[in-house]
């Protein structure tokens, strides 16, 4: 009998413990959804990531100071863009880099600092990889389209100043055709064989090529001409210049953020995070863009992202990490100082194009872009990759 009553005691007991469990359960889904500190799952190396963090990440790198690697590679290989400098942090492992150079491969560093990482995992179980071979450069390849095909050899761009209505001395004739323009017979007016662009008004110390780069960003004739290091240069330069003509006084911003903190949004962040973290994150989109951002999402992952960092160095203060200091080994090919052997062509300038598909590396930059087939294989051309050594 006692045996019995102990049972039912313990069974009430169980049933009880039950109750109240469902009942937690059902108060927790009846409660309104929090900004997710977790967003992503797991499911044997696939990472199921919500859309807006993936539009995030890539909206981050608005204001990223490098050509090489670009914003885009790095954002589709799981990095953020933290607006201090060229620092940039995972959100699934923690890892935080800066002072990255045009040889550091994004997913390569990824991979090495953490790859137990759920967005490496993902990445490696992927058929398909944004890694790139070690001497190329991340714009691979685009398809070669020039403007003007008739002005794609240099002897046929020179023969275009040879009338008496180009009258300037400076910039050099030289230096324009081998920057890629040929005179439109209008004024000082002359334009790229490549990209089509036209530039005039030119003064006594403008560098064409310079000048090309900086107004024709996306030309890739342009590109290959500069390199990926002085081409990036210039365009950190021009975005420079931009943001100091348009630049916000330190009142203005201080009466937009104080407005924008009373938002509806900013007030439920305030529930996760502190007051300081979400004026900050205001604060540095109105000092960087100079504008609201685009949607609540990126606000929310804005804040994330600072927390993330902040709890990082917190608790290790030698967190941030140089991805080519850390680097364990380094290819020969990448560090070698030794010249490419000349151009066949001009037999001055060094090998910098590589043609594709066949991939023979035979020709400077000018001379690659006057052919329409390989030298060496005689097949079509249809793109280039610029290498480096």
């Amino acid at each position: 009998m006692g045996n019995i009553k102990k049972k039912s005691l313990r069974q009430r007991c169980i049933s009880i413990t039950g109750k109240i469990k469902k009942q937690k359960e059902n108060r927790h889904q009846s409660s309104p959804p929090a900004i997710p500190h977790s967003t992503f799952t797991t499911i044997r190396h696939s990472l199921n990531e919500l859309d807006f963090i993936q539009t995030a990440r890539l909206r981050s790198y608005s204001n990223w100071p490098h050509f090489i690697p670009s914003g885009k590679i790095m954002s589709s290989n799981g990095w953020f863009y933290c607006n201090v400098n060229d620092r940039v942090i995972c959100i699934y492992c923690k890892k935080i880099c800066h002072k990255w150079t045009n040889t550091d491969d994004p997913y390569e560093v990824h991979a090495r600092l953490a790859p137990e990482c759920p967005f490496v995992l993902s990445i490696t179980s992927s058929s398909s990889s944004n890694k790139a071979p070690p001497l190329i450069t991340h714009n691979l390849s685009e398809k070669f389209q020039p403007r003007h095909t008739t002005m794609c050899e240099i002897n046929q761009r020179e023969k275009s100043f040879d009338n008496n209505t180009w009258t300037q001395t400076s910039p050099s004739v030289d230096d324009l055709i081998k920057a890629g323009f040929f005179y439109s017979g209008i004024g000082n007016t002359v334009t790229c064989f490549y990209c089509g662009g036209s530039l005039h008004k030119w003064g006594t110390n403008d560098n064409p090529k310079i000048e090309h780069a900086r107004w024709f960003p996306n030309c890739l004739y342009a590109k290959h001409l500069c390199g990926d290091q002085l081409h990036a240069k210039i365009q950190i330069k021009k975005k420079r210049v931009t943001i100091e003509k348009h630049n916000i006084d330190k009142e203005t911003i201080m009466r937009l953020v104080n407005a924008r903190l009373d938002l509806p949004i900013a007030q439920r962040l305030r529930t996760q995070y502190s007051y300081s973290i979400v004026r900050r994150c205001f604060e540095e989109q109105w000092k960087i863009n100079h504008d609201d951002f685009s949607s609540d999402n990126d606000l929310i992952m804005a804040c994330f992202i600072l927390q993330k960092q902040i709890d990082a160095c917190q608790e290790n203060s030698n967190k941030l990490i140089i991805p080519s200091q850390n680097q364990m080994s380094i290819s020969s090919l990448k560090t070698s100082k030794t010249k490419l052997e000349e151009c066949i062509i001009c037999i001055t300038e060094e090998r910098q194009l590589a043609c594709m598909p066949c991939g023979h590396l035979c020709t400077c930059v000018i001379c690659g872009y006057a052919l329409h087939s390989c030298p060496i294989c005689r097949q079509q051309i249809e793109s280039f990759v610029r290498i480096y050594c």
